[in-house]
């Protein structure tokens, strides 16, 4: 795998397990609730719009040229930057990228993501994937346990992983919110998602839908898929639980759900971390499962928590060097400061 940035590699070897002393991780808890949804958001229209041309270009236009299209349609679209924007790009300078160039690939590539759900829905899509790691999935399976699979936010891990899992042989269940999709509003889950929902359910074995009046539902049923050893996706972030973790990616930090840790020593299944990313030269995406994080080392909860998140954190790094444009978590990083 190319070290493309330097930079990055050199802030995690500074500041990577030993933070030195005084520096600490976070964990939060919040109350996670149940309002409302509107019944017509902006980026529904939005979506709207751009949902024609994605299906065009997912049709006409050759798989290698996707991603030349999308940054065309991200320039055309972005010919300023937002206010909000700003924390952004300059959280992509620290990390040695330009910045507005990098923004706008950082975006094509969510809108090639979206192609890819277009041409499979309206004709399917058979790439080129590279699925490496696959010992460590059949000794799970060997082990009787199942293994949870703790998925790293990068633009085209969705429906890859899935498609990559299920030529292997392996029955996936995927962990995800009522609003997966494309937008939350009332409209956008009842005839948009459906769409990318439809799309990823060729491949994977199952959905596990999060009820948040009932959030205990969901993990239950988790354990009971891993019992019967059974394979349970959940993809890395803060978008449900309440428990939330800080964990440091070189001089910034950034918060993940400790459902995938807590699931999988609950469980007593393996926790491995899944990095999905394209090499550009060559256009072949990989899934690379990565070894077990080690969560029998710490008998306290909170230090299985934190040491797992920092873990996952550490493994970032290679991956965001080889493939800066592709994580969806730029926006996400703030400076760390440790409570």
């Amino acid at each position: 795998m190319r070290f493309a940035n330097r930079r990055l590699f050199t802030c995690h070897r500074k500041h990577g397990a030993r933070w030195g002393p005084g520096l600490e991780f976070s964990i939060r808890k919040r109350k996670r609730a149940s309002g409302a949804r509107k019944i017509f958001a902006p980026e529904d229209f939005k979506f709207l719009l751009q949902l024609p041309a994605f299906a065009i270009v997912s049709c006409l236009v050759p798989e290698r040229g996707w991603q030349a299209v999308c940054r065309s349609m991200e320039r055309l679209g972005s010919v300023s930057f937002a206010a909000q924007d700003s924390g952004v790009l300059q959280t992509l300078r620290s990390f040695g990228l330009a910045g507005d160039d990098d923004l706008r690939r950082v975006r094509a590539t969510r809108h090639e993501h979206h192609i890819q759900i277009m041409r499979e829905r309206l004709g399917g899509w058979n790439p080129a994937i590279a699925l490496q790691g696959i010992e460590h999935l059949e000794a799970a399976q060997n082990a009787g346990h199942g293994a949870v699979l703790w998925i790293a936010h990068f633009s085209f891990n969705a429906l890859a992983a899935k498609i990559a899992f299920a030529r292997a042989g392996f029955e996936v269940f995927h962990v995800s919110r009522p609003e997966h999709g494309f937008t939350k509003s009332r409209f956008g889950i009842r005839f948009l998602n459906p769409i990318r929902i439809g799309a990823e359910l060729r491949y994977a074995a199952g959905r596990v839908v999060i009820d948040r009046a009932d959030p205990a539902a969901s993990m239950n049923e988790a354990r009971r898929l891993l019992r019967a050893n059974k394979f349970v996706s959940i993809t890395a972030g803060a978008w449900e639980g309440e428990v939330l973790v800080t964990a440091r990616i070189g001089e910034s930090g950034i918060e993940v759900a400790s459902g995938a840790p807590r699931l999988a020593r609950i469980a007593g299944a393996p926790l491995l971390p899944v990095f999905v990313g394209r090499d550009d030269s060559t256009g072949q995406l990989h899934v690379v499962v990565e070894r077990p994080i080690d969560l029998a080392r710490h008998r306290d909860k909170a230090e299985m928590i934190q040491g797992a998140a920092q873990e996952f954190a550490d493994r970032h790094l290679p991956y965001l060097q080889s493939w800066p444009h592709q994580w969806r978590d730029w926006e996400k990083l703030t400076a760390f400061t440790p409570r």
